[in-house]
């Protein structure tokens, strides 16, 4: 009982400092500057917009750190939050590895509260915690991009029918954009805002491929730049092009069925496999332990 105070009261101490701590960096950082009334309006809100500022004044300082190894890490961070897009555009790279540590505190105190108070199990719990935010973006970004592959033959027959119609190439976007909803439709409506901006038809499509790095994506836009550069008509070029890739997409999903009982041996052999033993021969040792035979 008299722990568990001791850590509740550590705990408040912490935040309470890393509060006036990081306030304080904060306010010297903004002295001069002119603040929005609605921003200090909405600042008031508790818990989420508290570690949100915290995260990004500590992540101020993380930023400072010269260590190769952080920069890339920070790096790698940052092309994921760049791919994702949408809500994680609120987030910078080392405003994330804030999070992430503040995300390990609160995975120790939940361990010393509930679990164990023993170190090494606090350390196993920290570095859990730690890699679940890192998890969470790896796993999004994932999902994103075998989103993003499996719309691909879509927009491809969309695109295809809607040059066949008459449209050119980015109209026929722009049309199946409004039709077709998701990630891909997203990242085409971001090149389509740029162009509408003057930016270059070919680097806008290029530096989509490089945020999504998606391989299958690459070769799409590939086809489409050699298309634009000849003047070719790309309906025909695209109708094969989405045949090809669902073929791809077809014989993916055969390897995948083909490794699942490869992946299922691991379960089986841990958790199944024992438990059947433990049934089976469980009474037998049980029966020859009494009675010293059977």
């Amino acid at each position: 009982m008299y722990l568990i105070l001791f850590c509740i009261s550590i705990a408040i101490a912490l935040f309470f400092f890393m509060n006036f701590f990081l306030g304080g960096i904060a306010r010297a950082e903004t002295e001069g500057k002119v603040h929005n009334a609605l921003e200090k309006r909405k600042s008031k809100s508790f818990i989420m917009p508290v570690i949100l500022r915290r995260a990004d004044n500590l992540g101020k300082l993380f930023s400072k750190i010269s260590n190769k190894k952080v920069r890339q890490y920070a790096k790698k961070i940052d092309n994921d939050l760049k791919t994702l897009g949408g809500k994680y555009n609120n987030y910078n790279a080392y405003q994330y590895i804030a999070l992430q540590f503040f995300t390990a505190f609160a995975g120790v105190l939940f361990c010393v509260l509930f679990i164990s108070a023993d170190v090494f199990i606090l350390f196993l719990a920290g570095l859990l915690f730690f890699f679940l935010p890192l998890l969470k973006i790896k796993e999004d970004v994932k999902k994103r991009r075998d989103t993003i592959f499996k719309q691909l033959p879509d927009m491809a027959d969309l695109l295809s029918i809607m040059l066949e119609s008459g449209s050119d190439f980015f109209g026929a976007a722009d049309k199946a954009t409004a039709i077709l909803k998701g990630p891909l439709s997203d990242e085409f409506k971001d090149v389509l805002s740029k162009i509408s901006l003057g930016y270059d038809k070919k680097k806008a499509l290029n530096e989509m491929v490089q945020k999504t790095g998606v391989e299958q994506l690459g070769f799409f836009v590939r086809t489409i730049n050699m298309a634009l550069d000849s003047g070719a008509g790309m309906a025909d070029t695209l109708k094969r092009l989405a045949v090809q890739i669902r073929n791809e997409r077809a014989s993916f999903a055969e390897k995948k069925a083909q490794e699942a009982p490869v992946k299922m041996l691991i379960p089986l052999v841990l958790f199944i496999f024992p438990t059947i033993f433990i049934v089976i021969f469980g009474p037998i040792v049980i029966n020859f332990l009494k009675t010293g035979g059977f």
